[in-house]
């Protein structure tokens, strides 16, 4: 990455120390030949704003042999490119991880009832796939075996498990969350909803159109004025070097330099506050984003079922017994919300009483023996009605509480959102729960919700936002959020869940589950592009104020390119106070 400036700042060490002026020639001729393939590469993708007064620079310096100013831009332009090739750490497997947790192979069942493992690739549609327990999906199908539980949080996001039946179609992408069953395939791989979602994350990369950078809003109208001044240098003296000298203090290293320094600082800054931007340009998007796509499930939530009260029906029956019974029971399930019942007597600190004869029917419930009496759970009548699921805690037959679940709010939640208020974004979230769960969960609060989402409607509507003219944001932690994070002008994650796929389709990754780092993102964008604005603009000044006196024969071309260098130093100086902390 620095090995070019590093070349050319070699060689012009060497000219320096052995006096020879064609060895300055040498350097700006790499310099040249750079420039000249990042111009093409850049017009083939559609770019035009190019580094018109660097290539003029250099090849004024090579016409008029002026060697040496030729060799200072030439390792100005590489040195800045090297620079801004490093903070974007640039990606080169971005749908590496979505690939990586798909299986090779599925376990395939013949009709002898034997199995064997048969690449993705080439399991037909109608044979009859095998899913153990905690295995992601890798095909869709037709469930054939009596129920299985299934954690669809990849694909809809919603926390609480499914129970399904016999004939129930199944999505590539859920995960097992109970035991084996048997899966009868529909379609192929290539069709399947999984290698959807990656292709969707594929194009969205593909064809994501850049913003206007401030370094592309600053050179024309700075070219425009460079070129004029040059131009009428030469034409009322008739001497090249004063049209060198022009350019060479026009040189455009604030923007070349000076604004890519404070978006690193940024970086920096955001680092020790862990947070991962993988890119400057996220920064200068953050700063001028209008709206802000949240995910639900573990990216506001926790992410999985908590209980959130416990009715007892029974007088003089506590909530503690109610736990203690229950969790007993659920103590030998592998149902998810099992868990949720020990982890919630555990935090209390009542200990687990012995349950024996426990049986359990998936779809129906658990029962077990405590103390004699015959107890058994399962899901209560008045489940879903106000979001989120309900238990029913029966003994003999009668029940004698209910145990109500729900994703639970992280900390901060609130606060957060009227702070981007504050700042004038428009605030929604886009989930594929269910509209009364994400309505139970944000009650009160001042924002719009799109329910049952699939990840290629929360796709649409980022798209959507985006051709309206608004610049989107989009925060998430899962699979199904990839689309949407990969589409918007900036993706954003929560690591909490070590999704690598998630991770990959996003610009900014923040380590944990803290939502307050989201509003310390948006300050350092802020702060960042302020100080990136304030290093351009007075560069620009200096370097204006420079060419009229280079203009007028004040200045040589040498001299030009050692106030270059002294400007180049005050807006760098300016641009590192980014590293430091500070409000916008």
């Amino acid at each position: 990455m620095f090995v070019l400036p590093l070349i050319v700042f070699c060689i012009g060490v060497a000219g320096l120390v052995v006096g020879q002026p064609l060895l300055y020639l040498a350097a700006t001729l790499i310099g040249i030949g750079k420039i000249v393939l990042d111009s093409y590469e850049k017009i083939r993708e559609g770019h035009y704003s190019l580094d018109y007064i660097a290539f003029l620079a250099m090849v004024v310096a090579v016409v008029s042999g002026n060697y040496l100013p030729g060799a200072v831009v030439a390792l100005m332009f590489t040195g800045g490119e090297a620079l801004e090739d490093f903070a974007e750490g640039r990606a080169t497997a971005s749908l590496k991880a979505l690939l990586e947790r798909i299986p090779k192979v599925a376990l395939v069942r013949d009709q002898a009832g034997a199995t064997r493992e048969v690449p993705l690739a080439e399991v037909s549609t109608g044979s009859t796939i095998v899913v153990r327990g905690h295995e992601l999906v890798p095909l869709d199908g037709t469930l054939a075996s009596a129920d299985a539980i299934l954690d669809t949080s990849n694909l809809t996001g919603e926390s609480l498990p499914e129970t399904i039946t016999s004939g129930t179609f199944v999505k590539s992408g859920m995960i097992n969350a109970g035991p084996t069953f048997d899966l009868v395939v529909s379609g192929t791989f290539a069709t399947s909803t999984y290698a959807r979602i990656v292709q969707l994350v594929e194009d969205s990369k593909r064809e994501q159109a850049p913003m206007v950078r401030l370094s592309e809003q600053a050179n024309f109208p700075f070219t425009a004025v460079t070129i004029a001044l040059a131009s009428g240098a030469y034409f009322f003296s008739g001497e090249l070097g004063r049209a060198l000298a022009v350019l060479v203090i026009a040189t455009p290293c604030p923007l070349i330099i000076a604004a890519p320094i404070a978006f690193i600082g940024g970086l920096s800054r955001a680092a020790h506050r862990n947070i991962i931007i993988k890119k400057p340009a996220a920064l200068e998007a953050l700063s001028h984003a209008t709206t802000i796509f949240f995910d639900k499930t573990g990216t506001l939530t926790l992410g999985t079922p908590e209980i959130i009260s416990i009715d007892v029906h029974e007088a003089g029956m506590s909530e503690e017994q109610v736990l203690a019974i229950a969790a007993s029971i659920e103590f030998h399930s592998i149902h998810p919300l099992a868990s949720a019942v020990t982890a919630a007597l555990q935090s209390r600190g009542v200990a687990l009483l012995q349950a024996t004869d426990v049986s359990e029917t998936i779809g129906q419930g658990i029962s077990g023996t405590v103390d004699g009496a015959r107890y058994s759970i399962s899901k209560s009548a008045h489940s879903g009605e106000q979001g989120g699921i309900v238990l029913a805690l029966a003994r003999e037959g009668d029940v004698v509480a209910e145990l109500h679940f729900a994703d639970v709010l992280k900390d901060n939640v609130k606060h957060l959102i009227n702070t981007l208020h504050d700042r004038g974004l428009r605030v929604a979230v886009i989930t594929g729960d269910r509209q009364a769960n994400a309505e139970a969960v944000f009650a009160r609060m001042s924002l719009d919700i799109h329910a049952d989402c699939s990840p290629e409607e929360k796709h649409r509507l980022v798209t959507e936002a985006k051709a309206k003219g608004e610049v989107v944001v989009m925060v998430g932690d899962g699979l199904n959020d990839a689309p949407a994070l990969a589409t918007a002008h900036v993706g954003m994650v929560f690591s909490g869940t070590e999704n690598s796929a998630a991770i990959e389709a996003a610009d900014v990754v923040i380590m944990g589950r803290d939502v307050a780092l989201v509003a310390e993102v948006f300050a350092i964008a802020g702060r960042s592009t302020t100080i990136a604005k304030q290093s351009v603009w007075t560069g620009i000044g200096l370097s204006t104020a420079g060419m009229l006196f280079a203009a007028f024969g004040f200045i040589v071309p040498v001299m030009g390119a050692l106030i270059q260098e002294a400007i180049d130093v005050a807006v760098i100086l300016n641009s590192l106070r980014t590293i430091r902390g500070g409000k916008k």
